[in-house]
């Protein structure tokens, strides 16, 4: 029987994104509390409490982080729901009031449904990429396409061209950046030509790595270790 309710930091859910299967993030609060507390936890999908249906959908098959106003009976009554129906859920500990007391990012622009990048992306373009689908826009479209037709798919396809100027202040994040996209490297080498989903996958390991060596103040292996338990019941 379950004896502690499942509960995850916000460091926590930082280090659970930087995988290619992420727990969905869904945004339960209420019209007030987003009024309170404007903006978006990157990655984060807003949704009504009371949309069961929708959660599942979002959640399976990664898993979810229920995120509230504070951390407590609406993220706790919807983690029990999705838990009660076979999904691997947990809630943000605290809140997006935990989250914005830890001065961590939020999102107010629209995330992004589609974005295109050359099939052979240079270092930093892979790196731009990474962030917006790891941190942004986890369910959008990524289209791969001959530099040379790149311009137009942007236009036609109405995508966007991911920036590096776009990845969101995460601890971290933006040295892990700069260190992969220094020409010469060792992460520029490992970078250069790489498939994308080879690139994402060296990207998430440096980032989580990079996350306990310099966030130890409020990142220890304990609190990865919960991402990771996350994860793995997510998976069949």
């Amino acid at each position: 029987m379950q004896t502690t309710f499942p509960d995850i930091s916000p460091h926590g859910l930082i280090y659970a994104l930087a995988d290619a299967r992420a727990p969905a993030l869904l945004d339960i609060r209420l019209d007030e509390d987003v009024a309170a507390l404007p903006g978006l936890i990157p990655a984060a999908q807003p949704i009504a409490f009371t949309d069961l249906e929708t959660q599942i959908a979002l959640a399976r098959p990664n898993g979810a982080i229920v995120i509230c106003h504070k951390g407590l009976k609406l993220s706790a009554g919807v983690t029990a729901r999705l838990r009660a129906h076979g999904v691997a859920a947990c809630r943000l500990t605290g809140g997006q009031a935990a989250w914005d007391a830890a001065r961590l990012p939020v999102l107010h622009d629209p995330a992004p449904i589609r974005m295109a990048l050359p099939l052979h992306p240079a270092p930093d373009e892979a790196a731009a990429a990474w962030a917006i689908c790891r941190f942004i826009a986890p369910r959008a479209e990524a289209l791969q396409v001959p530099r040379d037709d790149l311009p137009g798919v942007l236009e036609r396809f109405d995508a966007v061209q991911p920036a590096l100027g776009d990845a969101p202040a995460l601890p971290g994040l933006s040295a892990l950046v700069y260190d992969v996209t220094q020409p010469g490297s060792l992460f520029a080498d490992q970078l250069a030509g790489a498939p994308i989903d080879v690139a994402f996958a060296c990207l998430d390991a440096a980032y989580r790595g990079a996350l306990l060596r310099t966030c130890h103040k409020s990142f220890t292996q304990g609190t990865a270790s919960l991402a990771i338990s996350l994860q793995q019941e997510a998976r069949p």
